[in-house]
């Protein structure tokens, strides 16, 4: 099977709480963080979708055990694939 995007993001989302549990800091820091999830995984399904992430990339990041097994997937990407994925990250739509 080929991993969609929304898998991607899914899983992305679920490695981004998996760190935030287990990070150090404030509660208030954790709830800001975690309200986030959501816009960061939709934006990342666009990302992938509107880039045409490549099958393998995909479960790549699917199958990956932990945000640095994530990280070492992204790489695979191509840099205009990688730049658009940072702007997602980061909250910003990237104009057509």
């Amino acid at each position: 099977d080929i991993a969609t995007c929304e898998a991607v993001a899914a899983r992305l989302s679920t490695l981004a709480r998996a760190d935030l549990g287990s990070a150090t800091v404030a509660p208030e820091t954790r709830e800001l963080v975690a309200a986030q999830l959501p816009a960061m995984r939709d934006a990342l399904a666009r990302a992938c979708t509107e880039g045409a992430w490549a099958p393998a990339v995909r479960n790549c990041m699917v199958q990956a055990r932990d945000h640095a097994a994530f990280q070492a997937c992204e790489q695979r990407l191509t840099d205009d694939q990688r730049r658009a994925l940072d702007l997602a990250a980061r909250g910003v739509t990237p104009s057509p």
